[in-house]
């Protein structure tokens, strides 16, 4: 990955921000709120846990309350119409009975008056503790190659796109007009780069991956979009036989200089059919033209 930097190339890896914290050295800011970013399932969970722990702590500062109205009150505080007792919590980490909270976690039961204790161990193992001999190692080897402090001047979500590429540029036909090149003989004019165009500006995220992986070999638009490429994305005709039916055959890509060998095919439905097929089928293919 420090590599990858240095050689502004970009990695295909789901890297969340959390990650990024770790990576600049700002794991002691990590919340339950991150958790978001690991698992959406637990981190609702913990959530609503919490949400019980903030009641609990409204409840006990409201001194109108009685002792008895208090413990009625807290019994009311459930997860789903379950109490924090029935939910059959200890102090090990969810998922992995054999790592304790604290110790002699798997013998203590997590109630209302431990809850809050619970889950700021949790969240401590989850987002610091179980995980910083990997990531404290990952650290060490980008160092090694790399120095970390060259990349605190970035906010996490850049330093995401520095490394993974830009996730939300438009794909309109009029950006792509603006960006890309037509040449051997296609022009802005020709029906075939309209064609392409209006394809491209329809297709969803995981067809935009498809056609960035086959065309330039990269999964993400480099920070700034289309305009970034160098060179920039340069449509060409596809040569083929006077007596050959051109729908026969499928488009072609020169990855390194990202050239996309395309043919003046009949329909757009074709083109959209052939770019699709080659764009699936070809991406671990390698010939010589």
């Amino acid at each position: 990955m420090a590599k990858a930097i240095m050689d502004f190339r970009f990695v295909d890896i789901p890297l969340g921000l959390p990650f990024y914290k770790w990576m600049l050295q700002q794991e002691t800011s990590l919340t339950s709120h991150d958790l978001f970013d690991i698992n959406a399932d637990v981190a609702r969970s913990v959530y609503y846990l919490e949400d019980i722990v903030r009641q609990k702590k409204r409840l006990k500062q409201d001194k109108s309350q009685t002792k008895e109205s208090l413990q009625h009150a807290l019994k009311t505080l459930t997860m789903n119409g379950c109490s924090v007792e029935d939910l059959g919590l200890d102090f090990t980490l969810l998922g992995f009975p054999n790592i304790k909270l604290k110790k002699g976690g798997k013998n203590i039961p997590v109630t209302i008056h431990h809850l809050e204790e619970y889950l700021r161990l949790v969240i401590f193992w989850a987002l610091n503790e179980g995980i910083s001999r990997q990531l404290d190692s990952f650290r060490d080897g980008f160092e090694s190659v790399f120095p970390l402090s060259h990349l605190q001047y970035f906010y996490l979500e850049e330093l995401d796109q520095l490394l993974c590429g830009s996730k939300a540029d438009t794909w309109d036909a009029k950006t792509l007009m603006e960006c890309c090149r037509p040449d051997h003989s296609f022009t802005h004019d020709s029906w075939a780069v309209k064609f392409l165009f209006e394809i491209l500006s329809s297709f969803d995220n995981e067809h935009q991956r498809l056609f960035l992986q086959f065309v330039t070999g990269i999964p993400r638009l480099p920070v700034g979009g289309f305009q970034s490429f160098n060179p920039p994305l340069t449509i060409v005709r596809k040569t083929f036989e006077s007596t050959e039916n051109r729908d026969d055959f499928l488009p072609s890509v020169m990855t390194c200089v990202n050239y996309l060998q395309l043919l003046d095919y009949s329909s757009i439905e074709i083109m959209h059919e052939k770019l699709l097929i080659a764009a699936q089928k070809g991406q671990q293919s390698f010939l010589l033209s």
